[in-house]
């Protein structure tokens, strides 16, 4: 089994938190915390994703703006939202997360948002999967088929660079 063997479909999360672009920040991130997720996909009055909401997105505006809390979605949602197909490859998922820089990316079928994955979710997918060894190993980077650091292995010479430079 390989990250261009598995489809997102198979790491997604189901449970996709939908909110009105013309909700404000307030409401989204009480939406997020009250079901410990990190980020809500922002809808248009036709019930189409417009944009995304993500944990990111409100450090920013709170930074920025004295009055976050308050501003309106549709202000500060990333978009336009980019998505994937629920038969992409998680390594195609993967290659595009690392293009955009983005750590979200909804799932889509026959045109619905049927989930979302995650940087965090194909990490948690390949690790406990145990899908890096052979790279892991062959870099040095494991004791006993475990990787020491996850995120050296990752930000250094392991897979999402393999992926970008391909």
């Amino acid at each position: 089994m390989s990250i261009a063997s598995i489809s997102v479909k198979d790491v997604m999360s189901k449970n996709v938190k939908k909110i009105s672009m013309h909700s404000s920040v307030r409401d989204a991130i009480m939406m997020m915390t009250s079901s410990w997720i990190s980020s809500v996909v922002v809808l248009n009055s036709n019930n189409e994703p417009v944009g995304i909401f993500t944990e990111k997105d409100a450090i920013r505006v709170i930074a920025w703006n004295e009055n976050a809390l308050n501003a309106r979605l549709y202000t500060v949602m990333s978009s336009p939202i980019v998505t994937v197909e629920s038969t992409t490859s998680l390594e195609s998922a993967l290659s595009i997360m690392v293009e955009r820089g983005i750590n979200h990316l909804p799932v889509v079928h026959e045109g619905e948002i049927v989930g979302i994955v995650t940087s965090r979710d194909i990490v948690r997918f390949i690790t406990k999967n145990r899908l890096l060894a052979p790279e892991v190993i062959t870099e040095g980077n494991v004791e006993m088929g475990k990787v020491h650091d996850i995120n050296v292995y990752i930000k250094g010479p392991g897979i999402i660079n393999r992926l970008m430079y391909r």
